[in-house]
């Protein structure tokens, strides 16, 4: 399968979704790191807060790296999650308000900004972006009295660009001299030689075991399954098919006693 690193496209779209505006886009605009430090936290906020493309300073806005999903429906195998996504409007109390600042608090700003992202379907989202309630929360950070701080917190579900698929589970068949167990529907007790047959049609390869280890190639103890396998003593055979693109199959196994 392919991967790709989605979450930082996101944050990254949000932050040119919102400097492409003719008014937020006045204002100072930057990303955060994921684990920034105090030390450069502070330096982004003291950038943000700068004067802008029309010359002012007061306010900016950073927009803080996805660090939370949820599971929409924990019953769909490889469903969607829902992402926390969630931007920061910064205002110099002092400097904002002074004669050369916008004039125009914080809340206004961030208010504007929920509008516009509440439109916006972000890349690699399957859906327009979802206010949390609140959708704004204002506050004084503790670290630094003269600032006032807009937050706007949104959710989306990421978008699947690479579906995850399972390959069915092989089918075993036994032959020879075993019979099945009346007490357990994968067991089979040995009366002389057997085998084992595996059938798996959307397979590109199976591998197979009789330690009771988990069947895979990277498993020195594992086979690849070509033919029937040959079953002389008690043991625990599994079995798992593997195809590009797609996750492994279900383990099937088989309990053979004598």
């Amino acid at each position: 399968m392919n991967y790709s690193d989605l979450w930082p496209l996101i944050q990254q779209d949000l932050l040119g979704c919102l400097l492409a505006d003719d008014f937020l886009g006045s204002r100072n605009g930057l990303a955060l790191e994921p684990g920034d430090v105090a030390d450069a936290l502070l330096r982004k906020i003291q950038t943000v807060v700068g004067p802008g493309r029309d010359g002012k300073p007061g306010v900016g806005f950073l927009v803080l790296p996805i660090e939370a999903a949820g599971d929409d429906n924990a019953n769909v195998p490889g469903g969607p999650l829902q992402l926390a996504l969630r931007v920061q409007f910064v205002e110099n109390v002092t400097l904002n308000r002074g004669p050369r600042g916008t004039q125009i608090p914080c809340r206004v700003w961030t208010a504007v900004a929920e509008k516009i992202l509440k439109l916006y379907t972000p890349v690699g989202l399957t859906q327009s972006l979802v206010p949390a309630h609140p959708v704004i929360h204002e506050f004084t950070p503790d670290y630094d009295a003269s600032l006032r701080v807009g937050q706007l917190d949104f959710v989306a579900a990421e978008a699947d660009f690479t579906p995850f698929q399972r390959v069915n589970r092989p089918l075993l068949t036994v032959a020879g001299n075993a019979s099945a167990s009346p007490a357990s529907p994968h067991g089979f007790q040995l009366a002389g030689p057997a085998t084992v047959a595996v059938a798996a049609p959307d397979a590109d390869a199976i591998y197979y075991t009789t330690d009771g280890s988990h069947p895979w190639a990277g498993n020195a103890a594992a086979q690849p399954y070509s033919v029937p396998v040959a079953i002389a003593q008690p043991c625990l055979f599994r079995a798992r098919a593997f195809a590009r693109a797609k996750t492994g199959s279900d383990t099937a196994a088989l309990n053979f006693y004598s």
